[in-house]
């Protein structure tokens, strides 16, 4: 027995279609934490980063643009998967990784 659940689509209605469900961004694990959870994982983040000399601006637990920016080029240089997200695997990485990977910025 033969079943469709789903009606006939063409290949570019299936693409549109497969495009329109998927986000434009990648949501991080941290996301649907409570506040005061996610807050403490950026500013642990933020710190970590400014420590290994990738700017990431301030330490306030908001996640702009430089401190996504920091984590990607943290991730790049780790040889990480590049995501920009301030998780608790991020953060391992940054306090007990061997050897140290540091940026540009890193006070010598």
């Amino acid at each position: 027995m033969n079943r469709r659940l789903l009606p006939a689509l063409s290949g570019a209605a299936l693409c549109g279609a497969m495009l329109l469900a998927t986000p434009a961004f990648a949501a991080c694990e941290t996301d649907n934490l409570p506040d005061e959870m996610r807050r403490a994982f950026i500013s642990g983040a933020q710190e970590a980063l400014n420590d290994h000399g990738f700017n990431a601006g301030s330490v306030d637990g908001q996640m702009g643009s430089r401190t996504r920016t920091a984590i990607r080029s943290y991730q790049r240089a780790a040889k990480l998967p590049v995501d920009g997200c301030a998780t608790q695997g991020l953060l391992d990485h940054l306090n007990f990784s061997q050897p140290k990977i540091y940026g540009p910025n890193k006070p010598r």
